[in-house]
């Protein structure tokens, strides 16, 4: 079995500096904490002492995982978890995966060392299976995520309705077709938005066109890139649809500046209202969400799982999500 000696001699620290960060000790700089999280996963130590003593007592530390912090809206939702944390008598270490999928099980061992109680994933891609198995061995909630199959608690906007309000907006404006420019990764969300997205489309009289939608990661090149191959399919491209305020401030820029070729100005709506939506030049129409509530509902659902209060029958929570009209 594995020992503290063992780990800081992988992780090139003193065995001190080992026993801080089983500690949570804040003084620990994130990167040593990261790599020694990330030795004691891939040894499998299990701090049996301390786990037995963590047993009797609640370590009041909760793990909220986020994809990123570049983008402004998950930023939004870390500031309400914090507040609603402020006044929980609990901690919560908030962290980001960077879209690498290994990073995640760093924060899961958190959990299996009984270094943390309960654990919020903020817009993850896991499987369902992975989900249900990691629901099974500690109490979890999804942020910003939910699948109707499984019992597991969630927050989030109705992003069917969402998108299908964005899509409703486009062809009243006389906008016919709309092509979606979405991010690359694999969610629930965006799997109801695009079923918004092609109910408002059927219910306009037009068919669902595959050429329309396409995926682009969050920087300039690539979203110019995306919206350029769906105007050269789709030569009478009149209006669009973007899975993020970032996705459309990029194909703002690109318009402006002529890298993106289309034969007039698209209408254009985003999804998230963060700043970006405000600030941008024109100001960019958006489906809002609420993200500092996302964040704090989603740390009342855990606190209510780790206190052993009754759940509500539905495990879907929405929050309702609005459409900002501006420029675009």
């Amino acid at each position: 079995m594995s020992s503290v000696k063992e780990v800081a001699k992988r992780a090139g620290v003193s065995s001190a500096t080992v026993s801080r960060v089983l500690n949570n000790d804040p003084a620990v700089k994130p990167e040593t904490r990261n790599k020694v999280l990330h030795i004691i996963r891939e040894l499998n130590y299990k701090p049996n002492l301390m786990a037995k003593n963590l047993r009797k007592q609640s370590s009041k530390t909760i793990v909220m995982v986020l994809p990123t912090m570049a983008n402004p809206f998950f930023a939004g939702i870390a500031r309400g978890a914090q507040a609603a944390i402020s006044e929980s008598g609990y901690n919560v270490i908030i962290g980001t995966t960077e879209f690498d999928k290994l990073q995640l099980g760093t924060y899961i061992n958190l959990l299996n060392t009984n270094l943390a109680d309960g654990l919020i994933l903020v817009s993850s891609n896991m499987s369902k299976e992975a989900l249900l198995k990691l629901s099974k061995q500690h109490p979890v909630v999804l942020c910003n995520e939910y699948y109707d199959d499984l019992d597991i608690q969630s927050v989030s906007i109705d992003n069917r309705q969402a998108a299908y309000d964005a899509a409703r907006e486009l062809l009243a404006r006389g906008y016919r077709n709309i092509g979606f420019v979405t991010g690359t990764r694999e969610s629930s969300s965006l799997l109801g938005r695009m079923s918004g997205y092609r109910q408002a489309l059927q219910e306009a009289g037009m068919a669902f066109n595959e050429h329309l939608v396409v995926k682009a990661k969050s920087n300039y090149e690539q979203v110019v890139e995306a919206v350029n191959s769906i105007a050269e399919k789709e030569k009478s491209l009149e209006g669009l649809i973007a899975n993020s305020d970032m996705l459309a401030s990029y194909i703002l820029k690109g318009i402006k500046e002529g890298d993106i070729r289309l034969p007039g100005r698209p209408g254009l709506i985003s999804f998230d209202g963060t700043f970006l939506s405000e600030v941008m030049n024109p100001a960019l129409t958006t489906v809002a969400q609420p993200m500092y509530d996302l964040g704090y509902a989603s740390v009342g659902l855990l606190l209510q799982k780790l206190r052993n209060r009754p759940e509500t029958a539905d495990k879907r929570h929405f929050l309702p999500h609005r459409l900002i009209v501006r420029e675009t």
